[in-house]
C-alpha cells in the first residue's frame, strides 16, 4: 500500500518508483523530474536512476534535475545541462564533459566524481578547503587555460567564476555546434499516427478496477464492519420484533410496519455513509489523476460502481436472512425473495445517492451537514409517519422523490396483501388505511431502481462537471487541445521553412 496521511505505507524510494510510474502510464514523449534522487540512500538512488535509463531506452526524453550525484549514476546520463546563475555553462554528452573542463583549466582527477568536482571546483571555488592544490598540476596542458582557480595568483570571485564560465561556454565548438542544430531543425512534418493516445476505455476501467479492488481487500476493517453492519442491524430488527407473528392483530400490523419501514430507511442509511466516504477521501486523488491523462471519467466512475456493486449486494442479503425469519413475516419462500430484493434495490438507489453527495458536497463535514436536510424529507413522507394519501397538498408532491417510500410500500404489499389474522382480512383492511398508492410491488421496485439510477447519472455529471471546473472548463480546453493538435499537424513556422524536411517516398 502507497500510504496516506494516516498510514506511512511503503518506503521513500518505493513513492519515488511510484510517483515515476504514474507519470509513465500516460506514456508521455517528455518526462520533467525534479530531484528524484533527492533524499534517497546511495542504493534507492541508483535504481531510481537505472529506472529513468529504462525509461529512456524506450524513446522518451527523461529531463531530471540532479543534485550531487554519484559517480555510479554520473556514468548512467547521456546527456548534461550545467547551470550558473541561470545561465548554460555546459550542454552536451557526458563523455565530453570532462575534456571540456580540461580545456578551461579545471582538470578532473582520476579517481574523482566528475559531478563533485563540477560543484567543488568548477562552480564554487573550494580551494580556501584544501591545503594541498598540487594533485591537479600534472594534468593541466602546456597551452595555458583561459583561467585557472588553482593558480595561486587566480583569485576570482562569484560574478567573476559565473561571467567567465558563461562566457567561455558561449566562445566553445560545442555551444556554435548546438546552435546550427537549433537554427536549423529537422522538421519534418508530425502525422497524426505519432500524435499519443491513451488506452480505450475498457482497458482503462480492467486496470482501475484492478486497483479500486486491490484498495478495498487492503482495507480489511472497513470490509469486515460494512459485513458486520447488516449482521447488527439484522439481529436489533428481528429481535426487537421477534415473533411478531403470535402477537394481537393491531400488535402484528404495528410491529411489521415499523420494521419494514426501518429496514428500507436502514439500507438507504447505511449505503450512504458507506459509499459518501469512501468517495470524499479519493476525490482529490482522482481530480490530480484526471488531470495528469491517466484514465477517463467513463472508465473511472465505472470501475468505482462495480467494485462497491459486491458489497452494496451482499449487505442487504445477509440483512434479510438474518431478519426476516426470527420476525416472523409469512413462511413463504417467494414472499422472502421479493422483501431480499427490494431490500437490495433500496441499497443500490442510496449507494447512488452517497456519491452524488460525496461528489457535490466534496468534504465529509459538508456531507455530515447536509445528510438530515435531505434524509428527513425522504423518510418523513416514506408512508409511515405521515398519511401520504391525507397530508399536505402542496407538499404531497416530496412522496415520488423518496426512493424508502416506494421500498416501504413494495414491502408493505408483500407482507399484507391476503394476509389473515384469526380469519379477519388484517392485511387487506391495514393497506387500505396506509394508502401507499397504487402500485403493484414490480412497479414500486421498479421506481427504487430508478430513482437510483437517476442518483448515478446526476454524480456522473457532477463528477464530470468538477473535472471541467479543474481544468478551467472543459469546453474551452477541449477546444485548446484541438488548436494545439491542429497546430502541430499543420505547416511548421515560416521562419524555418527553408529547414523543412519533406517525407521520402518510397
Amino acid at each position: 500500500m502507497v500510504g496516506d496521511s494516516s498510514e506511512k505505507g511503503i518506503s521513500g524510494g518505493e513513492k519515488k518508483r511510484a510517483a515515476i510510474a504514474m507519470e509513465w502510464v500516460t506514456q508521455t514523449p517528455i518526462l520533467f523530474l525534479d530531484e528524484p534522487t533527492s533524499g534517497l540512500d546511495a542504493h534507492a538512488a541508483l535504481s531510481v536512476t537505472h529506472h529513468l535509463r529504462s525509461i529512456a531506452r524506450t524513446g522518451r526524453t527523461v529531463i531530471a534535475v540532479m543534485h550531487q550525484p554519484s559517480s555510479e549514476m554520473f556514468e548512467i546520463f547521456d546527456d548534461i545541462l550545467i547551470l550558473c546563475e541561470g545561465y548554460i555553462v555546459y550542454l552536451g554528452e557526458r563523455a565530453g564533459l570532462i575534456d571540456y573542463l580540461a580545456r578551461l583549466g579545471f582538470p578532473c582527477g582520476m579517481y574523482t566524481n566528475p559531478a563533485d568536482h563540477v560543484f567543488n571546483s568548477v562552480l564554487f571555488d573550494s580551494s580556501a578547503f584544501r591545503s594541498d592544490l598540487s594533485y591537479a598540476s600534472d594534468t593541466l596542458t602546456s597551452q595555458a587555460p583561459p583561467f585557472s582557480p588553482t593558480s595561486p595568483t587566480a583569485v576570482f570571485s562569484s560574478a567573476e567564476r559565473a561571467r567567465l564560465l558563461i562566457d567561455e561556454w558561449h566562445k566553445s565548438s560545442e555551444a556554435a555546434a548546438l546552435k546550427e542544430s537549433v537554427d536549423a531543425p529537422d522538421l519534418t512534418p508530425i502525422e497524426a499516427k505519432q500524435l499519443r493516445r491513451t488506452s480505450s476505455w475498457h482497458v482503462q476501467t480492467k486496470y482501475l478496477a484492478k486497483r479500486e479492488m486491490r484498495n478495498a481487500l487492503r482495507n480489511t476493517m472497513v470490509i469486515r464492519m460494512r459485513l458486520a453492519q447488516g449482521i447488527v442491524l439484522g439481529l436489533i430488527i428481528g429481535l426487537t420484533f421477534l415473533n411478531t407473528q403470535n402477537r394481537p392483530a393491531s400488535v402484528q400490523a404495528q410491529n411489521f410496519s415499523g420494521a419494514l419501514f426501518f429496514s428500507a430507511a436502514g439500507q438507504t442509511i447505511m449505503s450512504i455513509l458507506s459509499v459518501s466516504n469512501v468517495f470524499a477521501h479519493e476525490r482529490v486523488v482522482f481530480l490530480r489523476e484526471w488531470r495528469a491523462s491517466y484514465y477517463g471519467l467513463p472508465a473511472y466512475f465505472l470501475a468505482k460502481n462495480l467494485v462497491e456493486l459486491p458489497i452494496q449486494i451482499i449487505v442487504p442479503i445477509i440483512y434479510s436472512c438474518v431478519c426476516y425469519w426470527p420476525l416472523g413475516f409469512q413462511r413463504d419462500g417467494v414472499k422472502f425473495v421479493i422483501f431480499m430484493v427490494t431490500c437490495i434495490a433500496v441499497n443500490l438507489c442510496g449507494c447512488s445517492l452517497g456519491m452524488l453527495l460525496a461528489i457535490v458536497c466534496k468534504t465529509m463535514s459538508a456531507i455530515v451537514a447536509a445528510l438530515p436536510m435531505v434524509l428527513i424529507p425522504l423518510l418523513l413522507f416514506a408512508g409511515l409517519f405521515v398519511n401520504t394519501g391525507n397530508s399536505t397538498v402542496w407538499l404531497r408532491w416530496i412522496q415520488w422523490l423518496s426512493p424508502v417510500k416506494y421500498a416501504f410500500s413494495a414491502t408493505m404489499e408483500n407482507q399484507f396483501k391476503g394476509y389473515v389474522v384469526d380469519g379477519q382480512p388484517l392485511g387487506d383492511q391495514y393497506l387500505e388505511t396506509m394508502q401507499l398508492g397504487p402500485f403493484s410491488i414490480a412497479v414500486n421496485i421498479v421506481f427504487v431502481l430508478a430513482i437510483g439510477l437517476i442518483f448515478w447519472s446526476l454524480a456522473y455529471v457532477a463528477l464530470l462537471y468538477s473535472t471541467m471546473k479543474s481544468s478551467g472548463g472543459g469546453l474551452r480546453s477541449a477546444a485548446r487541445a484541438k488548436s494545439h493538435q491542429a497546430e502541430l499537424l499543420g505547416a511548421p513556422d515560416s521562419r524555418f521553412a527553408a529547414s523543412i524536411t519533406s517525407p521520402k517516398s518510397d
